[in-house]
């Protein structure tokens, strides 16, 4: 009995989403071709729908920032054998990273504070 309930319900409610205010159908009949055509429409696969997500998902990393180790590790492995001195933030979108080469020049490399790709 609950299941004929729960059956009856739900074919009210999607009738309900399919058809709009004001407007009345003929019969039954009518309302469950429509309620199948429109289900037809609005259907997309599992695949589809993950792609969507993931593509909010990238869209949301995107606009993270890198944290200041990331940046020094990519400036880093610019130049190998240079020491590390600090990082600094320069901008909403610039880390820079100060190094010291072995024969005592400073050198600035900027890392994107997004990608964490180096710069210069």
């Amino acid at each position: 009995m609950m299941k004929r309930i729960r059956h009856i319900t739900f074919g009210l409610v999607m009738a309900a989403l399919v058809v709009p205010a004001g407007t009345a159908t003929a019969s039954p009949a009518q309302d469950t071709s429509n309620l199948r055509h429109t289900l037809q429409n609005q259907s997309y696969t599992p695949a589809q729908k993950s792609n969507t997500v993931q593509s909010q998902y990238v869209q949301n990393k995107s606009q993270r920032r890198i944290s200041a180790s990331r940046a020094k590790s990519a400036a880093m492995s610019r130049h190998r054998d240079a020491k590390f001195i600090n990082v600094q933030l320069v901008n909403q979108s610039t880390y820079r990273v100060r190094l010291q080469q072995n024969n005592g020049r400073i050198v600035d490399v900027y890392v994107d504070a997004y990608t964490g790709r180096v710069k210069n």
